[in-house]
């Protein structure tokens, strides 16, 4: 299934968790709180949960990066039923994640769009890598947004509607010169040169009337 371009439109397909995509990425920096603790990255609370050990867990929760907590988590303890529980444990870290509500409206954005953790390091079972892989990663991320779509139902979409029409300067004036959006890396231009980012994106999808539409099949 090709990406589409079309202007205002979520893609088909995301294969790449980099740039205005960056946010599904497990290194994607953003604060968020799991069993009881803040977590800077899903990497670092993935990292730590392959250890029974507090002392371990505490000095990949401290690492200066997801790549060195990724790193440390190689190195740990393994508890003996991990293999059992990986599965698990992700899907509740990325759900801890994404009831953050700027990430959470960030993945609603995707729309129907495949989401493919495309990587070039090997990774064939979180990922897809040379044409093949099981994508859990991104298996994971497209239940966890259907999930919330279930729960928040029609009313999420007056409410995002309301208060995303209210804060996006340019879907009022026609102009976005916020700082904030820039900074995000949220604020880019589609294939025809007009704005895109994430509020423009969902305020797209309700006035089609399709923002929250869950997918009949559960993938």
């Amino acid at each position: 299934m090709p990406p589409s371009n079309t202007p205002g439109q979520a893609p088909e397909r995301i294969d790449r968790f980099r740039a205005e995509h960056a946010f599904l990425s497990n290194f994607h920096r953003h604060p968020f709180e799991w069993r009881a603790k803040t977590w800077t990255t899903a990497e670092a609370a993935y990292a730590a949960a392959k250890t029974r050990d507090e002392g371990e867990r505490e000095c990949i929760r401290a690492a200066p990066s997801p790549a060195a907590a990724k790193r440390l988590g190689r190195r740990v303890d393994l508890r003996s039923d991990w293999e059992h529980v990986k599965d698990d444990v992700m899907r509740s870290i990325l759900e801890a994640k994404f009831a953050v509500a700027e990430l959470r409206d960030a993945l609603l954005a995707t729309g129907d769009a495949e989401l493919l953790e495309g990587n070039t390091w090997g990774d064939v079972y979180w990922g897809v890598c040379g044409g093949r892989g099981r994508n859990q990663l991104g298996r994971t991320l497209m239940r966890i947004r259907d999930d919330i779509r279930r729960r928040a139902g029609a009313a999420i979409d007056a409410q995002h509607a309301d208060w995303l029409r209210h804060q996006c300067d340019f879907a009022r004036t026609g102009r976005c010169d916020r700082d904030v959006c820039h900074r995000r890396g949220g604020w880019s231009r589609d294939a025809a040169g007009a704005p895109s980012c994430v509020p423009l994106e969902i305020l797209r999808r309700l006035d089609r009337g399709d923002a929250f539409r869950p997918d009949p099949t559960d993938r």
